[in-house]
């Protein structure tokens, strides 16, 4: 079979994905797996996932009614009650957006079309073999036009999920390889990785807005055309004393809430990269079909993924080769970490 043929049918799939694809019956998968020597339980992870969602977009929420508040105090306290009401409507949009429309923002800023199922056959039958040995609907798939070998999932349930490869990927992997990626992907819809990923996006994004309109307004404020501070109209030097604390306390919020925000996304990220490889090798039976596609992406040196910043963290490698390290602000591990792992199972 060649792989250069993509019409063609994965007949030689391994013994318990062919048993998926002829049986529409997913091959049971273990309850726990080993991570970093952590003993995780995976319906456990799945739901802490979705709850960690829920009090994220929780957080998001009272975070920038804060902020507001602390602008109101600082520049115009009796405006308060305003600037929270605009700061819960940002806060509600950004959720919303995160929830309902994240996975469509991401497709469309990595440029990814729907796959056509007589064009990309061998990477339709593959992702259904795995969706159904992971035990999860059928995603969507689309393919970006890039020669630079990558994948990424998005979607805020498994019921409404999409798989997005590149064409470089399905160039150099062979079949096994591919079916690895696939798996890991379809890992982190079944483990509901996405819709946490996504809700810290927008909770970063949230605090971004919130920094800059605060920023645009102390600017033309100086200029005498918009906020500047004033003094408490209770003109009592306890009044200016809370308003020069506020300032202070928002300037610290401002500049430090996104960081640490990224930095909080960042850990996770690479934390949740270590169990979508775990259950993805456990998916397809194969940890060295995914970690000899690790090794092919790691030597790749051609054109890059031109993608957006905000979604290459969603990749299943960062398109920027530095972010797959141990640092703070990594969203990746380091790839021959993840190859060690995956053949030490």
């Amino acid at each position: 079979m060649s792989r250069n043929n993509q019409t063609d049918l994965p007949t030689d799939l391994p013994t318990d994905l062919q048993a998926n694809l002829n049986s529409g019956k997913p091959q049971p998968l273990p309850k726990h797996i080993v991570v970093s020597g952590q003993r995780i339980n995976l319906h456990q992870w799945k739901a802490k996932n979705v709850r960690d969602s829920i009090l994220l977009g929780i957080f998001t929420i009272a975070m920038l009614m804060a902020i507001a508040y602390l602008i109101a105090i600082a520049f115009e306290p009796a405006m308060a009650a305003f600037f929270v009401l605009i700061a819960l409507v940002i806060s509600l949009t950004q959720n919303v957006v995160a929830f309902w429309f994240s996975d469509q923002i991401a497709l469309h800023a990595a440029r990814a079309r729907k796959a056509n199922k007589d064009e990309h056959r061998y990477l339709v039958n593959i992702t259904e073999a795995v969706a159904i040995g992971a035990g999860v609907p059928m995603p969507e798939i689309y393919v970006i036009d890039s020669p630079a070998p990558n994948a990424f999932a998005t979607g805020r349930n498994p019921k409404h999920s999409a798989v997005a490869v590149t064409t470089g990927l399905m160039a150099i992997l062979d079949r096994q390889e591919l079916e690895g990626v696939i798996a890991h992907e379809i890992a982190h819809i079944k483990n509901q990785d996405i819709l946490f990923t996504s809700m810290i996006a927008a909770t970063v994004g949230a605090i971004i807005i919130m920094r800059d309109l605060f920023y645009r307004s102390f600017h033309y404020g100086s200029r005498g055309g918009g906020m500047a501070p004033r003094r408490s109209s209770r003109g009592e030097d306890g009044g200016g004393q809370a308003q020069a604390i506020a300032y202070l306390l928002l300037i610290l919020l401002l500049i430090l809430g996104p960081i640490l925000a990224m930095m909080i996304r960042y850990a996770v990220s690479r934390k949740r990269e270590y169990v979508a490889d775990a259950t993805g090798a456990y998916i397809t039976r194969n940890p060295e079909g995914l970690a000899r596609a690790l090794i092919k992406l790691q030597n790749y040196s051609g054109a890059k993924l031109e993608v957006s910043e905000g979604v290459r963290h969603m990749f299943f490698t960062n398109p920027a080769k530095s972010f797959n390290a141990k640092t703070a602000f990594s969203t990746h591990p380091p790839i021959e970490e993840r190859i060690d792992r995956l053949r030490r199972m």
